[in-house]
């Protein structure tokens, strides 16, 4: 029946007519006064107002709820249209951008091209290292530009696909100094010549933001970027021994300040009267002068389909801000899906596309209306998955605390605990810190088949759900909402003994193995 009502109302806009496009760049023909600037928030629409059909963007919440998406966004004329959150995930929980990071560090150096603090992306990034001794320099690799860099086609011989140990981006992370780390890579060709996405690109880029303002790049944003666009919820912690910020990844935003930054670009660079990049920055963001994989064109740390007039900064798990200028239209996804289970962005620029009907308001839909309201608020409901029985063993390892041996995630101990209600998890592990030999992590589980949440930890909020999945094993899936992956703990006891297989949506596994303290 719901997909009845949505055909008919497709279809009754089809009949009436309302099939005209606006012009290449929409958002240049709205007349100044007309703009709004979400500095403080985003008005909200309904989708007829600004010319969309409510019946295609029910489909959309829905078929995209049927991936593992956090949230969605829609904002066409400055205006939120659709926004969806996908249960557990809420409204306001700032999320890890993953790569969407090289983006923003894209427009940190845009920004030190408009204030003059970079005269020109053409100049060689050695230049501005001369405190380094770097391997293997050579021709090829004093050719190197800025430029070369914001592009990914820098030409340094570099390893970054499943995150193993032996892999240019992991040794990065395990160097000292990791900005000279990657300048003394060698090179495999010349710079210009050839897509490759490196994330080490970004990380030299920060590290010349350290170099040209005396600021880290998470400093200089919250003076140059996210204060004048009114971004509130940044956290972006991740700073190396020499201060530099990790441009690659490691910002954290809520959906609505991620739209922000679509929303300047689609303003070619402009936010309320006052230029903030240049706009040839975005022209070349959204060309994508780099051929890049899979169809996808790239340039200044921006991905971009030129073919269907769209352009997107892209993390890994479905993170995408989406900027569509001849519709006006910022999309903004967050998420913790695999990287072989996604929602096409393609297939997301043609379904929003489609939901475009004109570029003038169209009439009420009272029908339409009702059933965007009902897939959104299907949306923030959870659907519970098979819980099964339990069985006897559960009392005899509840609140038993298992030590687990030396291991790769430094897990220390296991307890779980089974009760009538508010059952519960707690792990510890290794600590850091001086003052203190471990860390201790815990949080509610629902039984049912649905998240429990947890109160607000300091490294944020606890999701999790447990099932029994054999008689002997206990798998518990655990999410901190707006990270960017999944755990799951799966716990195989046999007498004293326990085996812990451990796996997360990024890939990484891990066996682990304990026994019951008495």
């Amino acid at each position: 029946m719901l997909r009845r009502m949505m055909m008919t109302a497709a279809l009754i806009a089809t009949l009436q007519g309302f099939g005209g496009y606006p012009s290449a760049n929409a958002a240049d023909d709205q007349g100044a006064a007309e703009i709004p600037w979400p500095t403080k928030s985003w008005p909200v629409s309904t989708p007829e107002e600004q010319g969309m059909d409510s019946a295609s963007l029910a489909r959309l919440v829905e078929n995209v709820g049927t991936y593992k998406h956090d949230s969605l966004t829609i904002i066409r004329h400055g205006r939120i249209v659709t926004e969806a959150y996908y249960a557990p995930y809420v409204a306001g929980i700032r999320h890890d951008l993953r790569s969407v990071t090289k983006s923003f560090l894209g427009t940190l150096i845009g920004i030190e091209i408009q204030r003059g603090e970079l005269d020109s992306v053409d100049h060689g990034i050695l230049d501005f290292f001369s405190d380094k001794t770097i391997s293997n320099d050579d021709d090829s690799k004093r050719a190197m530009t800025v430029q070369h860099l914001l592009d990914m086609a820098s030409g340094i011989k570099w390893l970054e696909k499943a995150y193993t140990p032996d892999e240019s981006i992991m040794q990065m992370y395990r160097s000292p100094d990791r900005t000279a780390f990657v300048l003394n890579q060698p090179m495999s060709n010349a710079p210009g010549s050839q897509f490759y996405y490196n994330s080490g690109n970004p990380y030299v880029l920060s590290a010349l933001i350290n170099k040209k303002t005396g600021q880290n790049a998470f400093d200089f944003a919250k003076k140059e970027l996210f204060g004048p666009l009114g971004i509130t919820s940044a956290a972006w912690g991740r700073v190396d021994a020499q201060g530099v910020t990790d441009g690659e990844a490691g910002l954290y935003l809520a959906p609505h300040d991620m739209a922000r930054l679509g929303y300047l670009y689609l303003h070619n660079g402009s936010w309320d009267g006052r230029r903030i990049i240049p706009p040839s920055w975005v022209e070349r963001a959204k060309a994508g002068p780099v051929t890049a994989t899979f169809g996808f064109h790239y340039g200044n740390l921006w991905w971009s389909l030129p073919e269907k007039g769209a352009y997107m900064a892209r993390g890994r798990h479905s993170q995408l801000i989406l900027v569509i200028p001849k519709l006006d239209i910022v999309a903004v996804t967050t998420g913790i899906l695999r990287d072989d289970e996604y929602y096409s962005v393609t297939r997301l620029v043609t379904d929003i596309s489609n939901s475009v009907k004109s570029e003038t308001a169209l009439p009420s839909d009272p029908i339409a209306k009702s059933l965007l309201a009902a897939s959104i608020h299907q949306a923030a409901m959870e659907k519970p998955t098979a819980s099964g029985g339990t069985p006897e063993l559960a009392k005899m390892v509840s609140g038993r605390t298992y030590q687990i041996e030396n291991n790769e995630l430094h897990v220390k101990s296991f307890t779980l605990n089974f009760l009538e209600s508010d059952s519960s998890w707690v792990i510890t592990t290794e600590s850091a810190r001086a003052d203190r030999a471990e860390d201790r992590f815990t949080g509610l589980m629902g039984l049912d088949g649905t998240f429990r949440k947890s109160p607000p930890a300091i490294y944020g909020i606890n999701a999790a759900k447990g099932r029994w999945i054999s008689e002997r094993t206990f798998a518990l899936e655990r999410r901190i909402l707006g990270h960017g992956e999944t755990q799951t703990w799966s716990l195989t006891f046999d007498g004293n003994k326990v085996t812990v297989a451990f796996e997360n949506t990024d890939g990484s596994k891990a066996e682990l193995h304990g026994e019951a303290t008495e």
